[in-house]
């Protein structure tokens, strides 16, 4: 297995222990569409560590995360997830409806020591979706308005260390920065499997994260660090549609070209190591052939059977996405089924994603993972490459502040 190097040293959390502190952190959950109603509490509650390690050490916290993306349906406020977390402090953390503005400033500036505020969704501000450079995101409204106010920023959010973003790699330019406790946990955790060799190793690929799922994908098979892919969700349809040709399906998933080449490039080269659904369950409920599908919410039973099989000869298995639409009971019997075969037989077990994360707590396996990332992609792409681009930008912050 070629290995990737891993990065050196980054500042911890205990450097970043005066003044007033910002934290970015990925409170980004499961949103239940119809209600508006938080479906997993977990990485609320992984988070809230971090916050109250700071919050014990008698500092002033400012907690900035993001949910959804604009015109999704999860796209929402923050209160609610202000109000998850005041539960697991055991404190009130005051919330604003605000991010940058006078308003947002004046909060900041009101808070004493041991007082959490969070701001709300990053994402309101529009920058927050641009990606780019540190020093170029360094110059954006939403880092030269908050940056001022604080003595040191903490980079909490693993599960968006991937994206360069002005929250993610524009601070760490201003700011004597540090890892947070989940950030620090999850490099460790995943170093360590970076440095197993001669293991087999499955990935579970599914959720409807394509572009980025595809593109990892790619990577992680040209640089021969898995061994089997097994995909399912709308990931899965777009490697049936291209295989079949089946237009309907390649009509659900809205994609570009690019992901397209790369989905024909794996299948291409890597045809050996690319396992896709038997047989799917439709949305009439009905157990149908994927080439004839109209439309795929869960993997079924004969598709279940073969991942299990493949999961049973592999040292290491990890699961990125949900298999179906596990909102619904009905389809969830892929994801739950799958996931039980990894923690009866693989030697090591890595899940991370929201969905994923909630349908393990869900089917009570949770605590029989080996390791639970609070990334979706972030933690996959890591293990293709270790040097994200938020863990460049706590290394430029070393090299600006701490050296």
């Amino acid at each position: 297995m070629s290995l990737p190097s891993l990065p050196s040293s980054l500042p911890t959390i205990n450097l970043c222990n005066k003044g007033r502190i910002l934290v970015r952190v990925d409170m980004n959950v499961p949103i239940n569409r119809d209600s508006g109603e938080i479906l997993d509490e977990y990485r609320i509650e992984a988070h809230s560590k971090t916050i109250k390690y700071l919050v014990d050490s008698g500092l002033p916290v400012v907690v900035v995360t993001h949910q959804g993306r604009p015109g999704d349906p999860e796209f929402v406020s923050l209160e609610k997830h202000a109000q998850v977390l005041s539960k697991y402090l055991g404190m009130d953390v005051h919330f604003i409806d605000d991010v940058i503005g006078p308003k947002a400033r004046e909060e900041v500036n009101k808070l004493r020591p041991g007082e959490v505020l969070m701001l709300d969704n990053l994402r309101f501000i529009s920058e927050e979706v641009v990606e780019g450079e540190p020093q170029k995101l360094a110059n954006t409204y939403l880092v030269k308005k908050l940056a001022p106010l604080f003595n040191y920023f903490i980079l909490d959010a693993f599960a968006t260390a991937h994206r360069s973003q002005p929250s993610i790699v524009g601070f760490p330019y201003v700011l004597p920065s540090c890892m947070g406790l989940i950030m620090e946990n999850e490099v460790n955790a995943l170093g360590k499997v970076l440095n197993t060799r001669g293991v087999s190793t499955v990935l579970i690929a599914g959720g409807a994260k394509i572009p980025e799922t595809v593109k990892t994908v790619k990577t992680l098979l040209s640089k021969k660090l898995i061994n089997k892919v097994l995909l399912g969700g709308l990931v899965s349809q777009l490697f049936l549609a291209l295989s079949y040709g089946n237009d309907k399906l390649l009509s659900n998933i809205k994609v570009g070209q690019d992901t397209i080449n790369d989905a024909m490039d794996i299948m291409k080269l890597f045809s050996d190591k690319i396992i896709l659904p038997i047989d799917a369950v439709q949305s009439d409920d009905k157990i149908i052939e994927p080439g004839k599908a109209q439309s795929m919410l869960d993997i079924g039973p004969a598709t279940i059977e073969t991942f299990s099989k493949y999961i049973m000869t592999s040292d290491i298995a990890i699961m990125t996405g949900p298999l179906g639409l596990v909102e619904i009971d009905k389809y969830s019997r892929g994801t739950r089924d799958v996931l039980k075969a990894m923690v009866d037989n693989a030697q090591f077990t890595i899940i991370g994603g929201g969905h994923t994360i909630m349908s393990a707590r869900k089917f009570g396996l949770i605590n029989r993972i080996s390791h639970v990332s609070t990334g979706g992609r972030a933690f996959i792409q890591f293990l293709a490459d270790p040097y994200l681009p938020g863990i460049k930008a706590l290394e430029l912050s070393k090299s600006k502040f701490w050296v």
